[in-house]
């Protein structure tokens, strides 16, 4: 299922993800207004075009962090930082327009409510960086339904090099990192990434 998408040239991979999130940041918007307002509410007049011209300020954003270089099946913390970082400017410069602007709402004479703006942050940080790492999941499925093919593996040593093996394994469609084995008795019987930890003597 997911070869058809690893297969798609890079280009359109990227034309997908820029395609979701324009999509994603008008239906934001109608979110955040609704949990404000607490009913679906459809902009008039220059909020139409505040609302729906939030991806033409968004998309450069986010293309000037990079959220459409990283190869998302390898996206990792530092790709989400950026992520958070290009939201995060989206919705203050979102909301600078919205001010600049001067546009009001039904029932607030005195412009758009800063909860919105607030609520618009927040569901964009969780819907842009949930998607990746969605996306991330989605396109390693071939992992896990190939997981009975996969051999097991023990990694000796949970120290950093072993954890940073267990980081590249986990990318793998060759092996599946099972356990580690290390002589510190503080860690044993402990998980690390989900993975647990034993000692030598369970070797057998």
């Amino acid at each position: 299922m997911t070869k058809p998408v690893l297969n798609l040239p890079r280009n359109a991979k990227q034309a997908i993800m820029l395609l979701f999130d324009s999509i994603a940041l008008v239906v934001i918007l109608l979110g955040s207004f609704y949990i404000r307002l607490g009913h679906w509410y459809f902009p008039e007049g220059a909020l139409i075009w505040i609302l729906f011209g939030a991806p033409v300020l968004a998309v450069p954003i986010f293309v000037r962090f990079g959220l459409y270089l990283s190869v998302v099946r390898y996206i990792g913390f530092t790709a989400l930082w950026r992520v958070a970082q290009a939201v995060t400017l989206y919705a203050l410069l979102w909301g600078l327009v919205c001010f600049m602007t001067g546009t009001n709402i039904a029932n607030f004479s005195v412009g758009i409510p800063r909860s919105i703006i607030l609520i618009n942050w927040m569901l964009s940080l969780l819907v842009i960086g949930g998607s990746r790492m969605f996306a991330r999941w989605f396109l390693t499925t071939e992992s896990f339904l190939s997981e009975g093919s996969k051999n097991n593996v023990i990694i000796y040593g949970a120290g950093s090099t072993g954890r940073q093996l267990s980081n590249a394994l986990q990318h793998s469609i060759e092996y599946n990192h099972v356990a580690f084995v290390d002589d510190n008795p503080i860690i044993q019987s402990s998980y690390i990434n989900s993975i647990p930890v034993a000692s030598a003597r369970r070797l057998p």
